[in-house]
């Protein structure tokens, strides 16, 4: 099932803002505070990439044309 382009559009703005903040880059802090573990930036951006494409589907901006043979007929 497809997504609406309203859906889409909110997790973009999501995770826009999640790399804009001063914490991005941070995913989890242990208890006692000397453990750090970090966000994979890239994954997130290519993330990004991938949902802006199905906007653009989703939207019209970029349709995605197909092409194909008939055979047999």
């Amino acid at each position: 099932m497809g997504r609406s382009a309203t859906s889409i559009q909110t997790e973009i703005t999501t995770l826009e803002t999640y790399l804009a903040s001063a914490d991005s880059l941070i995913l989890n802090v242990g208890s006692d505070g000397t453990s750090v573990a970090r966000a994979r930036r890239a994954e997130i951006e290519s993330r990004l990439d991938l949902l802006y494409q199905q906007l653009e589907r989703a939207n019209g901006t970029a349709p995605m044309f197909v092409r194909g043979r008939i055979k047999g007929m």
